[in-house]
């Protein structure tokens, strides 16, 4: 009998352990959330399209900055709710130098699990001309800054703060993005070259970490 009662004492105590992992898993999955992804997807600059400026005296002084953002909401089973989107460009003067050239703001808006967003708009910009050339061409540095809110069946998370950064090439003969690809607003710094800089850093790590290995297998 006292065998037989250790024997269910252990299956009792083997189902609740494993009964309440899979409620922490279910519950860590539910409640992970993964931050949306902005990219600059197009921007033009009309003042410096030559064929336009050409025919057009006027087009010279257009210093509208023309953009779409897109928004992915990598989610999957939750909602987006976005804040106010506060966008600013600033003009790079060198490799390492800018001025604030112009902001823009984009109205709150909801978006959905798994969805993606793309968002028209347009920006004056101030200070003088934006033909200023870094090796060649114009370079502009972009950043975003919002708040949002994860839905999560019926209810919404706290704000989390939601912001990021790029560089963008921009032809000076066409005034269009270099790059045919969405530009990731992340973590890239405001400097001029600094894109190649991330993987750069992580083949010097793994390279690192294999000649470390081989030393240890050898010695």
């Amino acid at each position: 009998m006292a065998g037989e009662r250790s024997a269910n004492l252990c299956t009792c105590c083997t189902s609740f352990i494993t009964s309440t992992g899979l409620i922490i898993i279910f519950l860590w999955l539910t409640l992970r959330t993964q931050q949306p992804k902005c990219f600059i997807q197009s921007l033009y600059l009309p003042s410096l399209n030559k064929t336009i400026t050409s025919n057009h005296k006027h087009s010279k002084n257009n210093n509208t900055i023309i953009f779409n953002l897109k928004v992915t909401n990598t989610n999957k089973d939750k909602g987006v709710l976005y804040d106010t989107v506060r966008l600013t460009f600033s003009l790079f003067l060198d490799a390492n130098t800018t001025r604030p050239l112009a902001n823009t703001t984009l109205e709150p808006f909801y978006q959905g699990h798994g969805r993606t967003t793309e968002k028209w708009s347009s920006a004056e910009a101030h200070g003088g001309g934006v033909n200023r050339t870094v090796n060649g061409s114009v370079f502009l540095r972009v950043d975003f800054a919002t708040r949002v809110n994860y839905k999560i069946m019926l209810f919404y998370t706290k704000r989390h703060r939601l912001s990021g950064g790029a560089n963008v090439e921009v032809n000076v003969s066409t005034g269009e993005k270099v790059d045919p690809k969405g530009i990731r607003l992340g973590n890239t710094p405001p400097r001029v070259g600094s894109e190649a800089a991330p993987v750069r850093n992580r083949w010097i790590a793994l390279s690192t970490f294999l000649v470390s290995l081989c030393f240890y297998l050898t010695y």
